[in-house]
């Protein structure tokens, strides 16, 4: 049997490569790690609260990969320009892993995490300037809010204040704008090629509907939830604010047409993670009005919301980008359906004192990005064929 040789050169040919691998080693690290912690297995001097630690690790970290992977691979496609590559990937995923050593050199990693988001934010702004691509100015936003809320995180726990909270929300919901912003750009029109290709007999008011009143309402009742649950208002206006938003998230949904598309993995998965939005959003709303565990809302974004779409997203990008059919492998469905159970697991765990529903969120985790791992990391260092680079 021939293997394919592993290069440098090919691991470095793109972003999705190399971060999506770290982003795998977290998933399969970070969690049963915590778990242990968390437990108390591991005897640790925590500087801070362990839980806002934990959540920044998996949000900066975790989320923080996936997010420079797909911007650095997907902002070729929007400019039209080369791919980001070599050196550049080797110094953002160098920041990206000293980055995760805050428990052991706070302030090396405090730096090294700051300097990641710079230097996705430096990297993202060079291609769609040079390229004159305004529409995508925004996403350039997006990134240098995160840079900011990094500096204010890394700043807060080296100096363990007391607004760390504040801030993990605010990188939190910041992920599921993106998510809105990203999804609701990709998750439509990757469903209607599907549909068109595979049900060619569908009228066009049975396709996903193109961008509307909807979607801008949708998009625009999200930040209002999320901005109204930090600054913790009236609970009569976040409940009518978080009903407002999760309706219309709905809505916006439905009108994408997923369950059509139903007997395609690759399709139904990122209709299921956007799904967790809505959920996500009632949850958190109970939470901040004592009905049940904030932990809950936090959870269901989290893993249901943020993860998913990690993984539907990251699956599809790899495949595509290396020049191999869009087939979802068992693997990867299995995963997905793993990782959405979970989150019903940890969001059960939440509320109640049975430690079974935690140790089955952590197994079903591990489970779900070893199965993961299996099938997409030899994608992630080698080419489709032996004289490939796939550049």
């Amino acid at each position: 049997m021939n293997f394919p040789e592993f290069k440098t050169t090919v691991l470095l040919s793109y972003a999705f490569r190399p971060l999506f691998l770290l982003l795998v080693i977290q998933a399969l690290v970070h969690i049963p790690l915590w778990y242990l912690m968390w437990q108390g297995y591991l005897a640790i001097d925590w500087p801070v609260n362990p839980a806002l630690w934990h959540g920044h690790e998996m949000l900066s970290g975790f989320a923080g990969a996936a997010i420079g992977g797909f911007l650095l691979t997907a902002v070729a496609t929007w400019t039209g320009r080369k791919a980001v590559s070599g050196w550049p990937l080797v110094l953002l995923c160098l920041f990206w892993l000293f980055g995760r050593g805050s428990l052991i050199f706070p302030l090396a990693a405090a730096t090294a995490s700051i300097a990641y988001w710079l230097g996705l934010l430096v990297l993202m702004a060079r291609e769609v300037v040079l390229a004159g691509n305004k529409r995508n100015y925004k996403v350039v936003l997006i990134i240098l809010i995160f840079l900011l809320l990094e500096s204010a995180f890394q700043y807060a726990f080296l100096n363990q204040a007391d607004w760390l909270r504040e801030i993990v929300w605010i990188q939190l919901w910041l992920i599921v704008l993106l998510i809105n912003l990203i999804g609701g750009r990709i998750i439509p029109a990757f469903t209607r090629n599907w549909l068109k290709l595979h049900r060619p007999a569908l009228t066009d008011r049975q396709l996903p509907r193109p961008f509307g009143k909807v979607d801008l309402i949708a998009s625009f009742t999200l930040p209002v939830f999320a901005i109204l649950s930090l600054i913790q208002v009236a609970e009569s206006l976040l409940i009518a604010s978080a009903l407002t938003a999760a309706f219309f998230q709905i809505w916006r949904l439905l009108r994408w047409q997923g369950l059509r598309a139903i007997a395609d993995p690759l399709v139904w998965m990122m209709h299921l993670a956007y799904a967790w939005i809505p959920l996500g959003i009632l949850l958190f709303a109970s939470g901040l009005t004592d009905i049940l565990p904030l932990s809950t809302g936090v959870h269901a974004l989290g893993i249901g919301t943020v993860a998913s779409m990690i993984v539907s997203v990251a699956s599809r990008a790899a495949l595509g980008h290396t020049n191999r059919p869009l087939v979802a492998h068992p693997l990867l469905t299995s995963a997905i359906i793993l990782i959405s159970l979970a989150a019903v697991f940890r969001i059960l765990a939440s509320t109640s004192a049975n430690n079974l529903f935690l140790s089955s969120a952590t197994i079903l985790w591990s489970i779900a990005f070893a199965a993961f791992a299996i099938r997409y990391v030899p994608i992630l260092l080698f080419p489709a064929t032996d004289n490939s680079d796939e550049h």
